[in-house]
């Protein structure tokens, strides 16, 4: 039971960490990305809070990570981190208002499935 608990929270934190670094970018639309503006880029990658607390949370999800497949086959738990993508999907509807297509809609029903299948085996 520990186990699921710290597998669920790896994958929540990766969630978070990549919700994180699209808010973060969000505030730096502005900013050219180029070698040019490298300087700049940083020091507002570094005092921007959401860019921060996203490699907090990155940080964190690759500790956690690091457990999990410790203790289970990678070729087991591997597998169940496609839920990142579901969950980034439906995330970024929430909180973004990104609109899902139907072809979106039925990514997520094969990734579930998918989970489920390779979980079995």
């Amino acid at each position: 039971m520990q186990l699921i608990i710290i597998f669920a929270a790896a994958i929540l934190t990766a969630v978070t960490s990549q919700l994180l670094f699209k808010r973060g970018m969000v505030d730096l639309a502005g900013i050219s990305f180029s070698l040019k503006n490298v300087y700049l880029l940083v020091k507002h990658v570094f005092s921007n809070p959401f860019l921060l607390g996203g490699l907090v949370s990155y940080g964190v999800s690759f500790l956690l990570w690091l457990f999990v497949i410790s203790k289970i086959k990678l070729s087991v738990a591997y597998p169940i981190t496609s839920l990142n993508f579901v969950l980034v999907i439906i995330a970024s509807y929430y909180f973004f208002d990104e609109k899902l297509s139907s072809f979106q809609y039925v990514g997520i029903l094969l990734i579930i499935v998918g989970i489920f299948a390779l979980a079995k085996a």
